[in-house]
Formats: C-alpha cells, sequence, structure tokens
C-alpha cells in the first residue's frame, strides 16, 4: 500500500513538472509568435515572464533584447546585449545588434572597441562600423549644419512622411484610438492628415473614393497629376525598418482637382515575400525611384522609367548608394537624390544621405551632417526645388511620440554646400587599359602609410573613389592602392612631368604635413596596382612604388586626369615649380 502511494506521489510530482515545463514552453511560444505579429510589447511581458525561470535561454533573452530595440527602449536593449555578447554561444548578429544600440544611445568610445573586437568575424562590417564611431565623433564636435524645430502636429502617436502639396504638408499619423484590451493584438493603421502652415490647422484626409488608412508616405509627381503612395502596415510606437518588412507595396494613383486620388494602379515591381516601398517622383513624371528588399534581407535603392505608356524593367542603383545595410525614403530634388541608409558612415541608426547626378552617374553620397541628422533614425527628408526649408521625421532624443516631424533651415546661408565636382572618375581598371598590361610583381613591396596626429580626419574618407572633392570631409572609410611617382621638397607641383601616365589613372597630388606626393591612381586591389606599376617602370619612371593608404579627399589633389570633363577638356592643373625627388 505504501508503494502504491509512493507511485502515486511521485506521478502527480512528475505531472505537475511536466505541466509546468509545458507552459513554459508554450509561453515561449507565444511570446515568439507575437515577436512575429510585431506586437512588441505583449512579446515583451511573456518573454520577461518566461526569462525569470530561464534566465540562461540566449535566443528568448535576444528576442527580448530586439523587442526593446524595436520600441525605442534603447537602455533596455543594451543590457541585455551587454549580457547576450558575453555568451560564448552568441552571433555576430547579436554583436552588430549591440553595437548600434551604443551608437544609437552616442556611447561612440564603446562602440567602437566593441566593433574592433569583432573584426575577427567579420573585418568589412567591423571596419566599416569602426569608421563610422570616428565619423560620428568628428561630426558631433562641428557646429550645427540645420536649426531643427519640432512640427505643431506631433502628438503622442507616430507622425511621418511629410509631403508638399499645394502651400501645405500631408503627413501621416495615428488616430488617438482607445484600445479596450491592451492584452490583444491590435493593429490600427495610420491615416492621412493635412498641416496648414499658415494657419497651424490639422485635419484628418478623406474621400468617398479612397481609403486612407495603412496608406504612407505620398509622393506627388512634378506635374501634380499623379501620386505615388506605400501601402505600408505600420504600428504605432514601434521601429518601421528592420530590413525584415515582407508586406509593403506600391501603388500609383491619378490626382483630381479636389485632390482625389483615383485610378489606383499597383506598380508592376509589386511582389510576394518581399517589399516595394517609399516611391518618390524623379525630374519628371515618367521616372521613379523606390525601395525594395527583393534581393535580401536588406533594402536597396531602384529607379525605373515609363516608356510609351509601360513601366520598365527597375535597375538598381550603383555600389557607392546601394550598400550591406538598408537604403530607404528617397526624394529627388534640384538633381539631387536623397535617402536615409543605416550603413555608411553616420551618428547611428538612419542617416539622411544625398547625392548628385553628374552624366547620369550618382556621385557619392554626402551625411547631411548633425542637425538634421542624429544618434536616432532620421527618415522621409523632403525639400521643395531651389528652397532652403526642409522636413524629415525622426524619433531622435525628445519626440513627443515614437517618430515625429521636424522642420530643418540651414544654420548659416551657404550657396552651394557641395563642392563643385566637374566629374566623377572611376577606379582605375585593368579591363579599360588596352596596352603595356603586364603581371607578375608579387614580390613588389608595399609601403603602408601610418596616420599621424595632424591627421585626425584620415578615417573619414571616400569609399570607392568615385569623385574628386576639396577641402570636404568624405564619408565611408576605404583603403586603396596609388603608384608614388615621386615627393617634392617643396609644395610645389607640376604635373605635366607626368601626363603621359594618365592613360593607366589619375595623377594626383597629396600634402602629408610638409611632403608633398606626386601619385597615380587609384587602386581598390594589390593586384590591380603590381600590374601597372610594370608599366609605369617601362615609361622610365623605375624607382616608382605601390603605397596603401586611406583615400581622404581633404588631402588630395587633382593635377592631370584623361577623363573628359564638362567642358570636353582634359583636367590640368597649371604647372608650379618644385623639387622632385623618390
Amino acid at each position: 500500500m505504501r508503494k502504491l502511494q509512493l507511485n502515486l506521489i511521485f506521478t502527480l510530482i512528475f505531472a505537475f513538472g511536466t505541466l509546468a515545463i509545458s507552459g513554459q514552453v508554450n509561453l515561449k511560444r507565444k511570446a515568439i509568435s507575437q515577436y512575429n505579429l510585431r506586437a512588441y510589447n505583449l512579446a515583451i511581458d511573456n518573454f520577461s515572464k518566461y526569462l525569470e525561470k530561464n534566465s540562461d535561454d540566449l535566443a528568448a533573452t535576444a528576442y527580448l533584447a530586439e523587442s526593446y530595440k524595436r520600441t525605442n527602449d534603447l537602455l533596455s536593449a543594451a543590457r541585455l546585449y551587454e549580457k547576450i555578447v558575453t555568451n560564448p554561444k552568441h552571433s555576430f548578429y547579436h554583436d552588430l545588434q549591440y553595437g548600434k544600440v551604443l551608437m544609437k544611445l552616442g556611447l561612440y568610445d564603446k562602440a567602437e572597441n566593441h566593433f574592433k573586437k569583432m573584426s575577427s568575424s567579420n573585418s568589412t562590417i567591423s571596419k566599416q562600423f569602426v569608421n563610422s564611431c570616428v565619423f560620428a565623433k568628428n561630426i558631433l564636435a562641428l557646429g550645427d549644419k540645420y536649426i531643427i524645430s519640432q512640427l505643431k502636429p506631433n502628438t503622442t502617436n507616430d507622425e511621418f512622411g511629410p509631403e508638399f502639396y499645394n502651400n501645405k504638408l500631408i503627413y501621416c499619423g495615428f488616430e488617438n484610438n482607445n484600445i479596450k484590451n491592451p492584452s490583444l493584438i491590435q493593429k490600427p493603421s495610420n491615416t492621412l492628415f493635412v498641416h496648414d502652415p499658415s494657419t497651424k490647422e490639422n485635419k484628418e484626409m478623406k474621400s468617398e473614393l479612397i481609403d486612407y488608412h495603412g496608406i504612407g508616405p505620398v509622393r506627388f509627381s512634378p506635374s501634380g497629376k499623379y501620386v505615388l503612395y506605400t501601402r505600408n502596415g505600420f504600428i504605432n510606437g514601434t521601429l518601421q525598418i528592420t530590413g525584415e518588412e515582407k508586406d509593403m507595396s506600391t501603388y500609383i494613383a491619378e490626382v483630381d482637382n479636389n485632390g482625389n486620388f483615383i485610378n489606383e494602379t499597383a506598380l508592376p515591381y509589386n511582389g510576394i515575400n518581399y517589399s516595394v516601398a517609399f516611391a518618390c517622383f524623379g525630374s519628371d513624371d515618367n521616372t521613379i525611384y523606390f525601395s525594395s528588399n527583393k534581393n535580401s534581407n536588406n533594402f536597396d535603392l531602384y529607379t525605373a522609367k515609363k516608356i510609351d505608356g509601360k513601366w520598365g524593367e527597375e535597375q538598381a542603383l550603383n555600389k557607392n548608394i546601394n550598400t550591406q545595410g538598408n537604403e530607404i525614403t528617397p526624394y529627388y530634388v534640384d538633381n539631387k537624390l536623397y535617402f536615409s541608409s543605416d550603413f555608411l558612415n553616420g551618428l547611428g541608426g538612419f542617416d539622411v544621405f544625398k547625392t548628385t547626378n553628374y552624366k547620369n552617374e550618382w556621385s557619392f553620397p554626402v551625411n547631411l551632417g548633425k542637425g538634421v541628422n542624429s544618434q536616432g533614425d532620421d527618415l522621409y527628408f523632403i525639400k521643395k526645388p531651389n528652397f532652403d526649408l526642409a522636413y524629415l521625421t525622426s524619433n531622435r532624443l525628445g519626440s513627443k511620440g515614437g517618430y515625429d516631424i521636424y522642420s530643418a533651415v540651414p544654420a548659416k546661408n551657404i550657396e552651394n554646400d557641395d563642392i563643385a565636382y566637374e566629374y566623377i572618375p572611376e577606379a582605375v581598371n585593368l579591363s579599360t587599359l588596352k596596352e603595356d598590361k603586364a603581371t607578375g610583381f608579387s614580390n613588389t613591396s608595399i609601403k603602408n602609410v601610418s596616420l599621424n596626429s595632424n591627421e585626425a580626419q584620415e578615417d573619414i574618407s571616400l569609399d570607392g573613389a568615385k569623385m574628386i572633392s576639396y577641402n570636404e570631409i568624405i564619408l565611408s572609410p576605404a583603403r586603396v592602392y596609388f603608384i608614388q611617382l615621386a615627393s617634392l621638397s617643396k609644395s610645389k607641383a607640376n604635373g605635366k612631368k607626368f601626363r603621359k601616365l594618365t592613360k593607366y589613372g589619375n595623377i594626383y597630388k597629396v600634402q602629408k604635413g610638409r611632403i608633398t606626393k606626386i601619385r597615380l591612381g587609384y587602386f581598390v586591389s594589390e593586384e590591380e596596382a603590381k600590374a601597372v606599376l610594370a608599366s609605369v617602370r617601362k615609361k622610365g619612371f623605375r624607382d616608382a612604388f605601390i603605397v596603401e593608404d586611406i583615400l581622404n579627399s581633404n588631402e588630395l589633389e587633382l593635377l592631370e586626369s584623361d577623363y573628359s570633363f564638362a567642358n570636353n577638356k582634359k583636367y590640368s592643373k597649371p604647372a608650379e615649380s618644385g623639387n622632385y625627388k623618390i
């Protein structure tokens, strides 16, 4: 009898233990489902409960950290990621997210040290974000380039995606819905509002012809006859873009005399299991730009044209623009394309960049700087043609809600805050050289150029060297190769002596303290530099050698080029005297 009682007790203990384990498993599954449905606040509650009894569950801790990050609770996210990265089983993704959170908190030194430790796992991404931290610290040491003000429509809900229309501002926002049961998943969608800057009044856009809920941003064509808009699925109070979104699509409609959107048509680029979003018009009604993650879990920028009434095949913008991260919210005005990126060097999260079109090529993106950009996510930048006033969306510190709309005006009148580029040269490519190709210099010595204390900006440079600039901070660092032809004992240069070498690349004057170097290049790979070096030596420059250096336009000046410029003449800087030596 006693044995039977003991068996019954053990059976009950086992049953209750199994139920407890089953209950924990179900709690975790529920939390994961809520996370996947982007109900992050509910997921936070259930992951927190689960981790009270399962604190060593790395996956659940990571889900909780990411849930905090996606609701912009960065301190909570940082604490959890700090714990995660000490776990031997953590992944590179966890490292990357921790570093990004530190940047958004403005902890750049800590973030920089963390990114350096990641170099053994992925040296490219590690190097990119290390230099992004250096860039951020340099930029924050400068004054604000723009004066920023919050817009009157901002509430405790998200407001985002402003657009100009008939001297008014159309923007996206969420209504104050009364959520009766906060434990249920509820996804009220945004709608469109109109803000009148002269009266400060805000009105909801309504139409009997179309439901404006879940639409935004909207972008009108140059003629005002058409409008592009995204059906977005955004949730109030959560990050809009992580790269994983698969439910956004873009439509084009006509705009009638009353401002209604009519004759809606889906763009032919929409698809299943990826998003097409944030479309805007280009210089005319037949050119558009948009973002899509059709080829990866990251958004890239594309362009397309309508020819003979039909939209043609989309084309991805060049590698200067599209990165391993996300490029979103394009806006075309004044021959420039503004967009946001979370990979190009910035202050944290998404920063706003601009690129200029030269002869159908896009220049390397320029960060708009402190003021427009912050440690938070800065998106949906817009401005009127030939007009200084701009608007953007940001979830920076001090926002009333998650995302707020800000106005931006230049802190000082700058006629043209771009450097005057006449041409955007490509890197030297062996496939374009038709003669004197040579290889076999595997033992050629490469001299690494060290950085010294008076070159504080050297880490901020031109990735891919797609443009020539003077006295400007260029973003996204890159180490490239030059062929050094001479050094100067005086800071003067006569490039004509080296003009016969311009078929192999540009001739640059590079200032290194009091020493001036004459260099040919640039080359993105050592092998290309070695091959050209053989040809250079055949031309009589037998003491030339290869150097590897960070490409920084602050010290780079063009002397001679074989490229055709806007005036269809070859470039040659006026001659200067100087004593040469190798």
